[in-house]
């Protein structure tokens, strides 16, 4: 990959004037420049939740699996549904974003990110770090982060698979105790331009 992190984290600190989406658009922007088109590439873009092939609400249980209090879980999974992913992927790399639609998350809960093959990333969670990695797969059409914790024994896949013009995403949740799976799968569809 040309360039390595160092673009990258010049974005990351750049002056606090500049919004945060502003930076994170720079950062998918930068990160789809450098795509490969014979690879991971094919998930890279927007992609909007495709209503009809997905349940609404379907991250509830997901979300109460992780943690989230019973009372926030059905409304926050519907605010998810609203949003979209935005996708940056290359053969080593891969940047995840959640842009919110008019809304924004009450609890500290960190749903951008960049994963580097052979680095480890900390996500912020409400109930503390976890540990995260990008996971080699047998196809170009599949992207997998492994996340750690907060909890020991605690683990969070996910993997992202281009599928025909769609994107599916699929959520793994094992409990600390490896008793309690929670997978929940939603579909995309590329977002279309205004």
């Amino acid at each position: 990959m040309s360039g390595g992190l160092g673009p990258l984290f010049s974005l990351l600190i750049s002056p606090m004037s500049q919004p945060i989406e502003q930076n994170m658009q720079s950062i998918v922007s930068h990160r789809l420049s450098e795509a490969r088109l014979d690879g991971p590439a094919q998930l890279s873009g927007e992609w909007v939740l495709d209503r009809s092939a997905t349940q609404g609400g379907a991250l509830r249980e997901f979300l109460l699996a992780c943690g989230a209090p019973r009372i926030f879980a059905g409304p926050l999974a519907r605010k998810f549904d609203s949003d979209h992913l935005v996708i940056a992927a290359s053969a080593e790399a891969v940047s995840l974003a959640t842009p919110r639609n008019g809304w924004s998350l009450p609890i500290k809960l960190q749903t951008d990110a960049t994963y580097s093959r052979g680095t480890e990333t900390i996500v912020a969670t409400p109930r503390g770090s976890q540990r995260a990695s990008l996971s080699r797969t047998d196809s170009v059409n599949v992207i997998e982060i492994v996340k750690l914790g907060p909890a020991v024994g605690e683990r969070v896949t996910e993997r992202y698979t281009a599928l025909e013009g769609r994107l599916e995403q699929e959520l793994h949740h094992m409990s600390p105790d490896g008793k309690a799976e929670v997978i929940v799968r939603r579909v995309f569809k590329r977002k279309l331009s205004a």
